[in-house]
């Protein structure tokens, strides 16, 4: 579904989600099948295209993704997973990589083949706007997006900029660092919130450390949109390869929230 759509379908809800997984792990059949499941719970999903060297990514993250390489996991692939979802879900679908996989394809024929594969939106964390080589401007001459993504320690200025700049929401890090250990939703947690908040009027998808439901529900009214990325995968890891991927990572989705 096109972003701008969806914060208006969602515009009354408590919290939505924004799930997450690695294309191609454990194989592009269970991927696929694992986001479907999780898509009927969440209004967005990121589809990780792996990089050998994922800097924002912790170990859960960055394990799956060696795995997917080692099997032969293929950018075509991702783009086969992304045009599944688009057609057979109802969420925004974004594809989630780092720089050096858009450069390798070519950032314009990546650009396009994204939105030709029914992608509505890029987050690319090594790519932040001002120095993304171009990829904002073609991404909006093609139709597509391109979120950013901002941390604790950025001045408010940073932030009016990025949340002016970014695709429909802005990707606000709960803390430094990077993805899988769980977070503290504190009174830390609660001002840099605050903050972002003050500097930017766009719905804000909150990331980093999202793994239990209390963690949500103290999330309410301070975020739109929580985002679970280890959660997930760590889930699809726990599983035997002939799992019904789709109906355990619904039921993942469905217990985050509930």
């Amino acid at each position: 579904m096109e972003m701008n759509k969806k914060l208006e379908q969602i515009k009354n809800k408590k919290i939505s989600l924004m799930g997450h997984i690695v294309g191609g792990y454990p194989d592009v059949k269970s991927s696929l099948n694992a986001a479907k499941g999780i898509c009927r719970h969440a209004d967005f999903i990121e589809v990780q295209f792996p990089f050998s060297d994922p800097s924002a990514d912790g170990k859960v993250i960055e394990g799956a993704s060696y795995k997917a390489i080692d099997a032969g996991f293929t950018v075509e692939d991702g783009f086969k997973i992304v045009k599944e979802l688009s057609e057979t879900t109802d969420a925004v679908v974004i594809i989630m990589t780092y720089a050096n996989i858009v450069y390798k394809y070519g950032i314009e024929r990546f650009v396009k083949k994204a939105k030709e594969n029914g992608a509505d939106a890029f987050i690319v964390p090594d790519l932040p706007y001002g120095s993304d080589e171009g990829l904002a401007e073609i991404a909006e001459k093609n139709g597509i997006g391109v979120i950013q993504v901002i941390s604790p320690g950025v001045g408010d200025e940073r932030i009016k900029m990025l949340g002016d700049k970014s695709y429909g929401v802005l990707y606000v890090t709960a803390r430094r660092g990077i993805t899988g250990s769980k977070t503290d939703i504190g009174a830390e947690t609660a001002e840099w919130i605050s903050t972002v908040k003050r500097n930017c009027s766009k719905p804000i998808a909150l990331g980093f450390g999202i793994k239990s439901n209390s963690q949500v529900k103290a999330l309410v009214g301070k975020t739109e949109i929580v985002v679970a990325g280890s959660y997930f995968v760590e889930k699809i890891t726990s599983l035997p390869k002939d799992a019904d991927f789709e109906g355990e990572l619904a039921r993942a989705a469905e217990a985050l929230l509930a």
